[in-house]
C-alpha cells in the first residue's frame, strides 16, 4: 500500500513528464487498480512490455523527485503548519488550515 501511495504522490507532481504510453501505464496500474495483463491487453502489447515501461516510469518519478524534492518539501511545510495551528489561536488556526489546503493543492 504504501508503494501506492507513494507513486500517487509522485505521479501527481511529476507524471505530466512521462511520456503519454507512461502515462496510461502508470495511471492504469496505480489509479485504476488494472493488472500487467490487463494492461498488455488494452494497449496490445506484452506483459513484460507493460512490465518493463512501468519499471522505468517508476524509476523516472523517483528520479524527478530525488532531483527536485517537491513532495519531500510539501510535506514539510505541510508539517510545519500543522504543529502551528496547535498552538494558534482559533483565527489564525483557520487562516493556516486554509493555507495548509492550498499547499495540498499544488
Amino acid at each position: 500500500m504504501l508503494k501506492h501511495v507513494e507513486m500517487g504522490m509522485l505521479q501527481d507532481y511529476y507524471g505530466g513528464l512521462l511520456t503519454e504510453y507512461q502515462q496510461k501505464i502508470v495511471k492504469g496500474y496505480y489509479d485504476e487498480d488494472k493488472s500487467l495483463n490487463e494492461l498488455a491487453e488494452e494497449l496490445g502489447v506484452s506483459r513484460q512490455a507493460v512490465f518493463d515501461t512501468l519499471k522505468r516510469a517508476e524509476e523516472k518519478l523517483r528520479n524527478y523527485e530525488s532531483k527536485l524534492g517537491l513532495v519531500r518539501k510539501i510535506e514539510e511545510i505541510s508539517a510545519r503548519i500543522e504543529q502551528k495551528m496547535v498552538s494558534a489561536d482559533t483565527e489564525t488556526a483557520k487562516l493556516l488550515g486554509k493555507i495548509l489546503d492550498e499547499i495540498k493543492e499544488i
